[in-house]
């Protein structure tokens, strides 16, 4: 093939097109890797909270069985059951304030994950296919781009797509001056990210001064019809 930095313009389309569908391939594969890499890892934080709350209900219920000698002489069992829940509760509430102060709900949850890092054998299985998928296409794309002098650099985030898009509608019609365009509207996007994030951020802290002036203010009135009282 071609050195793509001679292809016609067409030639350099078409080589184009072939770099991003197999750059889109290598990315389909690794999008679904960590897919199921999140559903995995969201499953084993919800069976820990899942664990955690069970844990909890089984510790205040112990430590309200004690009481039931007490509510024992109550009318009824309607007045048993609520006694019964109301020690529970206060159980509840005391344990909720340790927890608050020596963090029992993350060491637990830590724990729990300490213990189960292992994925099911299906998970392993469908990422060791899926580790197989992403290496062989990367290979591929790599040779490809090889084959064409096209640098690495630019074979990843969809690159190859838009370099089409500039060559395609007229902004370029060299490789050469497709890289030169595709680095000026990448330095545009970063500058256009890092201004509205400055924007946010001013406008944040300009939201917080007023917020703190209109408590001032509110703070000072309440206080003048105080002492009139």
């Amino acid at each position: 093939m071609d050195d793509i930095q001679t292809m016609s313009k067409e030639s350099l389309l078409d080589t184009l097109s072939v770099l991003d569908k197999a750059e889109r391939i290598y990315e389909t594969a690794l999008a679904k890797k960590n897919a199921i890499n999140r559903q995995w890892q969201q499953q084993t934080n919800d069976a820990a909270d899942s664990q955690y709350r069970k844990r909890v209900l089984e510790i205040t219920g112990i430590f309200t069985l004690p009481s039931i000698g007490s509510l024992l002489g109550a009318e009824n069992l309607f007045v048993l059951l609520v006694g019964f829940i109301f020690v529970w509760w206060i159980n509840w509430l005391v344990y909720k304030l340790i927890d608050r102060i020596f963090k029992i709900k993350p060491w637990y949850h830590n724990r729990y994950l300490q213990k189960h890092n292992t994925a099911s054998p299906s998970v392993i299985n469908q990422l060791r296919t899926l580790q197989g998928d992403i290496a062989y296409n990367q290979n591929g794309l790599q040779k490809l781009a090889a084959t064409v002098n096209y640098p690495d650099r630019y074979l990843y985030n969809y690159d190859p797509a838009r370099l089409f898009d500039i060559v395609s509608v007229g902004r370029a019609d060299s490789f050469k001056e497709a890289l030169n365009v595709l680095e000026t509207d990448k330095y545009h996007d970063q500058m256009k990210k890092t201004s509205d994030l400055t924007y946010q951020s001013a406008r944040q802290a300009e939201m917080e001064a007023r917020a703190a002036k209109g408590w001032a203010m509110a703070a000072t009135f309440y206080a003048a019809n105080a002492n009139r009282r």
